[in-house]
């Protein structure tokens, strides 16, 4: 049997990366290797300025790395029907799962043998990496993709390819006019049973997967390009 690099990550990394570190937040505070308070809150400036007791910490760090991954293995389980949007809502989940994890563990690392929980200061270098995180994920996202027809159906924003489908697996397209508002707001969004690439209102693709979902994206020469996708389905 073969494991996908998805299929390793959701049943093998994240959980034992999750068990492994809740283990040694447990061995810190039963050890008094931690401060009494902890604290779970730095401001901008890395300083702390919110705190938890220490027998409280494993109940505040615990959600923080099992929510993402039971949600995900949840959302495999309950849309094995609809791969498309298990395995975009699957990788959503698991770069949650990870900064999420990197957060909880620089945070509990910079406190460890200290006298007191005001004295740690969370890494600039992740503060700095997560205020840019936010503004490059939207910019990504709101990028105006681009439609690549070949063997495969590529999707690509920014010239980066983040969607490849056999166009075996495509059973019909469609041109349509776009709104956001159709698919809950601007850029890469999912909307039901649709996968939707939308910076913006206006005409657009739509192929019907045979799994019987769609993906859906803004173009200026949708009919273009869908006459090109039909005459590679032979329609």
């Amino acid at each position: 049997m073969q494991f996908s690099f998805s299929s390793l990550n959701r049943f093998f990394f994240m959980p034992v990366s999750a068990v492994v570190f809740l283990g040694w937040v447990y061995f810190l505070i039963s050890s008094s290797t931690l401060p009494d308070p902890v604290a779970i809150h730095w401001g901008i400036t890395g300083q702390a300025d919110g705190f938890v007791s220490r027998d409280s910490y494993l109940f505040v760090v615990a959600p923080a790395v099992l929510i993402p991954w039971v949600l995900q293995t949840l959302f495999y389980v309950l849309q094995k029907k609809s791969p498309l949007i298990q395995k975009f809502i699957g990788a959503v989940l698991s770069i949650i799962f990870w900064m999420l994890f990197a957060i909880m563990l620089s945070a509990t690392a910079t406190q460890i043998g200290t006298s007191s929980a005001a004295q740690s200061s969370f890494p600039i270098s992740l503060i700095v990496f997560l205020l840019v995180l936010i503004p490059f994920s939207l910019w990504f996202s709101l990028a105006f993709p681009s439609i690549e027809l070949g063997n495969d159906l590529v999707v690509k924003l920014r010239g980066i390819k983040v969607l490849s489908i056999p166009m075996k697996d495509i059973q019909d397209v469609e041109t349509t006019a776009m709104t956001p508002w159709n698919f809950g707001g601007l850029g890469l969004r999912v909307s039901g049973k649709t996968l939707a690439f939308i910076p913006s209102k206006g005409e657009g693709v739509v192929f019907g997967l045979r799994s019987g979902e769609k993906v859906a994206v803004r173009s200026n020469q949708a009919s273009e390009v869908a006459t090109s996708a039909l005459s590679k389905l032979g329609g």
